[in-house]
């Protein structure tokens, strides 16, 4: 225990417990914001302007899953159909699966590709009265699901809340394993 009555080593030791302090406080301080974040995925964003919390993309990915299954479970009926519909059912089974929000879009913009090209496909194939209907209901509620995704506040909400942090915060976090909250 002499070794610390030196002077140098002291002060050597009260720089690093700082140093690790600091390290330790700013990575406990970003993942909390990351993860409240993240949390606006699946709650909802509330909007100041407007006062009220704007649904979770996570509703809306949900949403459009249980319409693509329905409409593809129509189609899937009609010969010139079933292979993309089976298709979208398993890109929906990819979706459903997806792990993190980031793994959730890619799924989800496959998704909704294919989902959109078998919709127009329709137009090519002589449908049944009641599966007409059933079609544009689906598509309907396909459609604004879509729309609203788009439009959401959560992206523009991400990079706001991040960047408010202090640039020195975020290049300490840099040294630190900090997830950044994911894209949409």
């Amino acid at each position: 225990m002499g070794f610390l009555k030196n002077r140098k080593i002291a002060i050597l030791i009260a720089v690093v417990v700082a140093v690790l302090a600091t390290l330790f406080g700013v990575h406990r301080s970003l993942s909390r914001l990351s993860g409240d974040i993240e949390r606006m995925f699946y709650d909802g964003v509330y909007l100041d302007d407007e006062r009220y919390t704007q649904p979770g993309i996570d509703s809306q990915i949900s949403r459009h899953a249980a319409a693509t299954l329905d409409l593809a479970s129509v189609l899937v009926n009609y010969p010139e159909l079933k292979d993309s519909a089976e298709e979208v059912m398993q890109l929906r089974r990819v979706l459903l699966d997806a792990q993190g929000i980031g793994d959730k879009s890619l799924a989800f913009w496959a998704m909704s590709r294919y989902v959109n090209s078998l919709i127009q496909a329709v137009a090519s194939v002589d449908l049944a009265g009641r599966d007409m209907e059933a079609v544009s209901v689906h598509s309907r509620t396909i459609s604004g699901a879509e729309g609203f995704i788009r439009g959401a506040a959560y992206n523009q909400r991400v990079s706001e809340r991040w960047n408010e942090q202090s640039a020195l915060a975020r290049l300490i976090g840099a040294f630190t394993p900090v997830k950044e909250p994911e894209m949409f």
